[in-house]
């Protein structure tokens, strides 16, 4: 039997989407940088993680049923929440690594951490979903006053200099340019001048002071954006957290709205030019056009 579909106003219809998970936290005792959350992006000429070509952009009928997640940033040393789509999962992004507690290894995720001292190598990023974490820079023989620590991979980019992250993509689906999922920068000692800097959302880094100094406090990513924590030192310079991550829908607004939004999520509805855009910005439930 051939289907027919009976136009309504709402079928069928393409859905351009951004979907971003929670960025990494940074890593305690001369830490490094969290890395980005994943970035999946369908947009026309804009780039997915990685970064890499665009993906399918999707066709709806009406009456589908559709679950949104919106990951959480982590928390010190801990790997971000992953955000959902329906089929499409974007990875939370990689912890920086650490010494506190049991020394623990940069973490893997949608964009990797950066390593810590006992860590040498940054953690890796997810194929299509961003990139990996640096790694740990002996910068001299009286540690911890000279070091580096690796920083946060971003949706673009891999850190290119060791303790500032790397780079997100920009996306203009809500009307406007915003860089977002960039990495946490790594800490320093107090030799190196500063903490590395964070990226596109992504937190900075701390310096720490040893044998005395200025000092400065490591910074967590940017909310929604699934940016990267900034790596800490010790007590008084704790690591950042990673940023929450987003889920934004287009599409063009001579098709109706979403029909049911479950109490669970939190969002926005706004318009830019011909499209109706929605921004879910927090919680888990399930969409229904």
């Amino acid at each position: 039997m051939i289907p027919i579909w009976i136009l309504d106003g709402n079928d069928p219809f393409v859905l351009d989407y951004l979907v971003i998970a929670g960025g990494g936290g940074g890593g305690v005792y001369a830490g490094g940088g969290g890395g980005a959350g994943g970035y999946l992006c369908a947009m026309p000429s804009e780039d997915s993680g990685g970064p890499s070509t665009g993906l399918s952009r999707i066709t709806y009928y009406g009456g589908e049923s559709i679950t949104i997640t919106i990951g959480g940033g982590g928390g010190a040393s801990t790997v971000g929440v992953n955000s959902v789509f329906g089929a499409l999962t974007s990875t939370g992004g990689g912890r920086g690594g650490s010494n506190s507690g049991g020394a623990q290894s940069a973490g893997l995720g949608g964009s990797g951490g950066g390593a810590s001292s006992s860590s040498t190598d940054g953690g890796l990023g997810t194929t299509n979903q961003g990139n990996s974490g640096s790694d740990f820079v002996q910068s001299g023989a009286n540690f911890p006053a000279t070091y580096i620590a690796g920083a946060g991979g971003g949706a673009s980019t891999a850190p290119s200099v060791s303790f500032n992250a790397g780079y997100g993509i920009s996306s203009a689906i809500t009307g406007t340019s915003v860089a977002r999922a960039g990495g946490g920068g790594g800490s320093a000692g107090t030799g190196i001048g500063s903490g590395g800097t964070g990226r596109d959302g992504g937190g900075n880094g701390s310096r720490n002071n040893y044998q005395g100094g200025a000092s400065s406090p490591a910074t967590s990513g940017t909310v929604n954006t699934g940016g990267g924590g900034g790596g800490g030192y010790f007590s008084g310079f704790t690591p950042g957290s990673g940023g929450s991550g987003v889920v934004i829908l287009r599409y063009p607004s001579s098709r109706r709205d979403i029909s049911t939004i479950a109490a669970g999520l939190t969002y926005a509805k706004t318009t830019s030019g011909s499209f109706t855009v929605y921004t879910f910005t927090a919680g888990t439930g399930t969409i229904t056009f």
